[in-house]
């Protein structure tokens, strides 16, 4: 049986893999710049700095796939069906009996992926990856603790 708190750990280690990657790509990006021969032909100082900006994005999506994992998981064991994600929050957060300022937060947190992964440049406010991963731990916190 699943554990609420291995899903925590696992969202926690994405925020983890990321820091140690965001200092992996300064460093890198720093080195390239004080010595350019460590550049390949296969890409140059415009390909880092392009990677380095996508950095938090792309583990932003990676922390809400694995919550949405773990979400998903808990809630096919529980009722058996497959809602959209959008009705996988409202529904856990009504029969989790989770907070309305927790689930909103979730949502917020959805809808910032939603405009990373289909690149929309709506009305969406990026959010640091550090408040990412406390609003969907804090929402996976009202999840029993074993299921």
């Amino acid at each position: 049986m699943p554990y609420n708190h291995e899903w925590q750990t696992r969202i926690k280690s994405v925020e983890r893999e990321y820091l140690v990657m965001r200092q992996a790509a300064d460093r890198f990006q720093q080195q390239s710049w004080d010595d350019s021969a460590i550049l390949t032909s296969q890409f140059g100082h415009s390909d880092i700095n392009k990677a380095s900006k996508n950095l938090e994005s792309t583990y932003v999506m990676r922390l809400f796939a694995e919550f949405e994992s773990g979400a998903r998981q808990y809630w096919e064991e529980t009722w058996n069906t497959e809602p959209r994600t959008k009705d996988l929050l409202d529904g856990l957060a009504a029969r989790c009996h989770i907070p309305d300022t927790e689930k909103n937060n979730g949502h917020s947190i959805r809808k910032y992926r939603n405009s990373l992964v289909h690149e929309r440049e709506d009305d969406q406010v990026a959010v640091s990856i550090i408040v990412v991963r406390r609003y969907l731990c804090r929402f996976f916190s009202f999840l029993p603790q074993q299921w």
